[in-house]
């Protein structure tokens, strides 16, 4: 298609010339091989060697797709990457289910400009950031205000997403040494009774109820309550 072709001649050298020059390769082997066998072959032993020719021949017919391919596989030491289609594809679903639009939307067209699976990886741990700063500052806002809140959560990059009611209360690391590492809401979930803590770069949106809660409510049954708070507040 002429679209197609426009993209491919405005790609950077070192990304079509080296398989430009594989594929030549195979060709110009292909071109000898059949050459070896028209010229100066003997009736005696042209039925073996044609047979021969032909088992390369067919080898190498073969590996022209494969070397088609090549382009868009890279290999780490851990084994074969995802392919930069396949890469996108996994990035702008994550992305999709962000509930801010103007950080989703700049990572899209980020992600389908990207080169390289490491392009949209880059884009898309550059949105979820962003998507992490503004889930915080909601968060320190509802805290402060005392205001519920709901919270799209997905714990899992390979399970649906959820929906928790909470009142929140604070945000800070884990508790285990696997856990320390990141940071988490934590808040009274009134679908569970009890609190929970969700990881924050998993948290896809948050919106802020108009019903408040009452701290004295939700910690009446802490038997060591907090008495200092990562969120600064007036309760």
């Amino acid at each position: 298609m002429p679209n197609e072709r426009t993209d491919e001649k405005k790609s950077p050298l070192h990304e079509w010339l080296p398989t430009t020059l594989l594929t030549f390769m195979v060709l110009l082997i292909l071109a000898f091989v059949v050459y070896q066998v028209t010229i100066g072959t003997s009736e005696s032993d042209m039925g073996a060697r044609s047979m021969w020719a032909l088992i390369v021949a067919m080898v190498l017919l073969v590996l022209l797709p494969v070397v088609d391919r090549i382009q868009t596989i890279s290999v780490s030491p851990t084994g074969f990457e995802a392919t930069l289609s396949e890469a996108q594809a996994h990035a702008l679903e994550k992305v999709g289910a962000l509930d801010d639009p103007q950080v989703a939307e700049a990572a899209r067209a980020q992600i389908l400009q990207a080169k390289s699976p490491d392009q949209v990886q880059a884009a898309m741990e550059k949105a979820v950031k962003l998507n992490v700063m503004r889930t915080l500052e909601l968060v320190k806002a509802a805290i402060r205000g005392k205001h519920k809140c709901y919270v799209r959560y997905r714990p899992d990059p390979a399970e649906p997403i959820q929906t928790y009611y909470v009142a929140p209360l604070d945000v800070k690391p884990g508790k285990s040494p696997a856990t320390k590492a990141n940071d988490y809401l934590w808040g009274y979930s009134y679908e569970h009774e009890s609190v929970v803590s969700l990881r924050l770069d998993r948290v896809l949106g948050i919106e802020q109820s108009e019903e408040p809660f009452d701290p004295a409510e939700v910690m009446a049954g802490w038997k060591n309550r907090e008495t200092e708070w990562n969120v600064a507040r007036e309760w």
